[in-house]
């Protein structure tokens, strides 16, 4: 009995690492209104290089810049008005190893959840989409929008 609760800890201690192993973005959560540096996460899940990550960032959020990374090139989409709707990131990001790209954006007023739409391109020209739903074994990652505090912290 000990040995079979020692196995379960053990693995439920495990799960939550594994969930973090996919395309994520920082912070998890945000104020409305509020401008932010997000950072996307991604790691070499694969034992074939990641050659590409492609975002499709969510409508409500007003991207501004990208961050330059060290041997990644940016390939920027913007829409009619000129707004950056999506990017390309193309590098080599080796097994075993991850990635990180900033971008400077401005939150909506309004609304409770920003969800971002990945996928990410290996050397092998086979793709993972991050754009499923939460709890899924592709999710997009999601950001958690609260009201802005005010300078008493209310």
């Amino acid at each position: 009995m000990r040995r079979f609760a020692f196995l379960a800890a053990l693995a439920a201690g495990l799960i939550p690492l594994a969930a973090e192993a996919h395309v994520t973005i920082w912070p998890k959560q945000s104020d409305l209104g509020a401008r932010e540096k997000y950072v996307v996460r991604a790691p070499n899940e694969k034992q074939v290089a990641t050659v590409r990550v492609e975002g499709e960032f969510p409508s409500e959020v007003r991207v501004t810049q990208l961050e330059q990374v060290p041997g990644w090139a940016i390939e920027t989409r913007r829409d009619r008005a000129g707004a950056i709707v999506s990017a390309t990131w193309s590098g080599s990001l080796p097994p075993d190893q991850f990635a990180e790209f900033g971008l400077l954006a401005t939150n909506p007023k309004a609304g409770a959840v920003l969800t971002w739409k990945f996928t990410q391109v290996y050397a092998d020209g086979s793709k993972v989409e991050w754009t499923g739903p939460a709890g899924s074994r592709t999710p997009a990652p999601q950001v958690q929008l609260r009201p802005a505090q005010t300078a008493d912290g209310r």
